[in-house]
């Protein structure tokens, strides 16, 4: 059997990904291949791509497995008694290391021409390589690693890879002590290492809460020795400067009390988590600009899918902050692929009280796909549905709409797919959710009951007249001379027109620019209509249309201002229920028509509304131009909504309140540091 290689993680391009290349060394042809290949994947993906850092950052990497095949099975071997070498075993191996289990010599060595096959190996199979991971074939412990290698027996864990990466990836020193000696060199180059005592100018020192003595531990590989220890210490988590590192017990400092680099197991502290996270940020290619609320875990508080490209992101809410649940890359659990082109919408489709995930691709494959996504049991997701292409009576096309609602009152959501662009005529599909999947109930071709469709056709869905069913309005301002808007109830598994507006609604004169937003204004249990347009008129306005059950009324018209708010043009409106009483309030943004940037709050009396606002600064949230927002409720309190605020770097957690409150803010990633943070 001939040498070969296999990419087992596909994150992306390798210049754009850092490159790890296994290797093994005394595996011979047959079994040995088997052992190697299962030994790789319980270490890498049972192991290290599992926990903490790795976890979180698997899109930043790609994974090459080498088999490499040796005359004989299992490495050479050397045993030394305080230093003298007693004895040397040899073993014709495609790499020629010996293991000796001998700490003082790093546990392993390489032969005379070691250094020239491994280099061979990688620039053969992966050149473009940044850490190596070589496998020797003998069941001992230990390891030893340095530039970017870590070569290591069959009997240690993944944790030994994870710190010795720590070392080849972040360029940490090690931080345990294991000679009896007092460090006497300079202020080592590494991150995790120093002899600097003073708190003002600590490398370290932004995340050191300045209640915390430093040095905080002195003496001999030092725990907590300076005053009482706070009752909420962490010995992996909380920062400050405790003597003994690099191998030494005195004379130089580390960060805390234990670390993965003093121990393996424990994760990585602050000091080295962050330098990890800047050290990959470009590799994982993520921004903060996807982003799905959805009750994951049914606690009743909403949790957050964030998508980048090839790779999603689940965070759980905890009620003010946000915690990794789960990272995957490429494949999900049941064969999902995710792609840039991905679009995702989140609701209860199997009523289990959690929400699962619709995601459609219609622009990355040859055919387009749809999936459901659902709780893998572990907090995760896996892929409970696939239709490739086409299901019974409806074919997918890349520009299908999907509009989600429980039509027909059974406590699952169902979907409505609308495609206006890529056939001779618009169709309109009813897809029932039986909880493991979708059913085409109905398909409307080119025409709805009492409304002729067209390619602009607007969607929006509501239970407009209060049976538990979901109904779906629709609006087009430019395919005829006049605007048309029109609600059609659903009757669980058809759609029949309620009432449709010609041209003018009850005090509203419809025009091409108008913005509809459906929610239930006075709390009657029937969808409700808001309507605005800054554009059209001289001045801006909104209208609250309230639904009778098959029609509309005008509640509340506001012709330029409405109380507590200035309207114009740029406004943008999220409905929401802010204040928990049952009503749809709206969200009100507006960064571009002043100098200040303004958000805002619209409640609804029932009958008007009432505004405030928060102005450029929420607590450290600067509001700008490219800030997105998603009603949610991630405090999990009553009904009451609040909002995921997100751009391309930042992400905040608004408490809706009058002004807006802040409860978290994340750069770049979201982690939760015991102080600080890492901007």
């Amino acid at each position: 059997m001939p040498d070969t290689m296999t990419q087992i993680l596909s994150s992306g391009s390798p210049g754009s990904k850092v490159n790890i290349a296994v290797l093994g060394d005394g595996f011979a042809d047959g079994a040995d291949q088997t052992t190697y290949n299962n030994k790789v994947n319980d270490l890498l993906f049972n192991g290290l791509f599992k926990n903490d850092y790795f976890f979180e950052d698997i899109q930043a990497f790609n994974v090459y497995r080498v088999n490499l095949i040796s005359v004989d099975s299992g490495v050479g071997t050397k045993t030394y008694d305080n230093g003298t070498l007693l004895s040397t075993v040899t073993k014709n191996t495609a790499l020629g290391y010996y293991y000796s289990g001998s700490w003082s010599h790093c546990w392993l060595e390489g032969g005379a021409n070691t250094s020239t096959l491994v280099s061979n190996a990688l620039n053969t199979w992966v050149p473009d390589h940044n850490l190596v991971l070589i496998l020797l074939n003998n069941p001992g412990f230990g390891g030893c690693g340095g530039g970017g290698f870590a070569v290591l027996p069959l009997g240690i864990t993944w944790d030994t890879i994870a710190h010795e990466f720590g070392h080849g990836l972040g360029g940490f020193c090690d931080e345990y002590c294991e000679t009896d000696k007092t460090y006497m060199g300079g202020e080592p180059g590494c991150v995790d290492n120093t002899i600097n005592t003073n708190r003002t100018t600590l490398k370290w020192g932004r995340f050191v809460n300045p209640s915390t003595p430093i040095p905080t531990g002195k003496g001999k590989c030092a725990d907590y020795t300076e005053g009482a220890r706070p009752v909420d210490w962490d010995d992996n988590q909380s920062v400050g400067l405790f003597e003994g590192a690099g191998t030494l017990t005195q004379g130089i400092y580390r960060p805390v009390i234990n670390c993965r680099m003093r121990s393996n197991l424990p994760p990585y502290c602050p000091v080295c988590y962050t330098h990890m996270k800047s050290l990959n940020d470009a590799q994982t290619q993520r921004t903060f600009l996807q982003v799905y609320p959805g009750d994951f875990n049914g606690d009743g508080k909403s949790d957050a899918l964030i998508h980048n490209s090839n790779g999603i992101m689940l965070y759980r809410s905890n009620g003010t902050q946000l915690d990794v649940q789960f990272s995957v890359v490429n494949l999900v659990p049941g064969s999902w692929q995710f792609q840039a082109g991905d679009k995702f919408w989140t609701g209860d489709f199997n009523h289990d009280g959690k929400d699962e995930v619709l995601v459609f691709n219609g622009s990355d494959w040859v055919m387009p796909y749809l999936g459901l996504l659902a709780d893998d049991g572990s907090g995760g997701l896996k892929l409970i549905a696939r239709y490739d292409g086409s299901m019974p009576g409806w074919q997918f096309n890349r520009n299908d709409q999907f509009f989600i609602g429980d039509f027909n009152g059974d406590g699952l959501v169902d979907v409505f797919v609308f495609n206006g662009a890529d056939w001779s005529i618009p169709y309109l599909g009813m897809l029932q959710s039986h909880g493991t999947g979708l059913t085409l109930v109905r398909r409307y071709d080119a025409n709805l009951p009492g409304w002729q469709m067209r390619p602009t056709d607007q969607f929006f869905v509501g239970d407009f007249n209060g049976d538990k069913k979901a109904d779906l309005l629709v609006f087009n301002g430019s395919a005829w001379s006049i605007p048309y808007f029109g609600m059609l109830a659903s009757t669980g598994s058809a759609l029949s027109m309620s009432t449709r507006y010609d041209g003018n609604m009850p005090d509203w004169q419809m025009r091409p620019s108008d913005q509809h937003f459906v929610g239930d204004f006075d709390g009657d249990g029937k969808a409700d209509l808001f309507v605005f347009n800054g554009d059209a008129w001289s001045i801006a306005y909104l209208g609250m249309l309230k639904s009778t059950g098959s029609s509309l009324t005008m509640t509340q018209r506001y012709d330029g201002n409405a109380p507590g708010w200035q309207m114009r043009s740029h406004d943008r409106h999220y409905v929401a229920d802010l204040n928990g009483d049952g009503k749809s309030d709206l969200v009100v943004f507006n960064a571009n028509d002043w100098g200040p940037v303004y958000l805002g709050r619209m409640i609804s009396t029932g009958s008007g509304l009432s505004c405030d606002w928060s102005a450029d600064w929420i607590g450290g949230w600067h509001l700008g131009t490219v800030d997105n927002f998603e009603p949610c409720n991630y405090t999990g309190i009553g009904g009451k909504r609040n909002l995921f605020v997100h751009n391309t770097n930042w992400f905040g957690m608004l408490k809706s309140a009058s002004p807006w409150a802040l409860d978290q803010i994340y750069y770049r990633w979201i982690h939760n540091y015991r102080y600080g943070h890492n901007f």
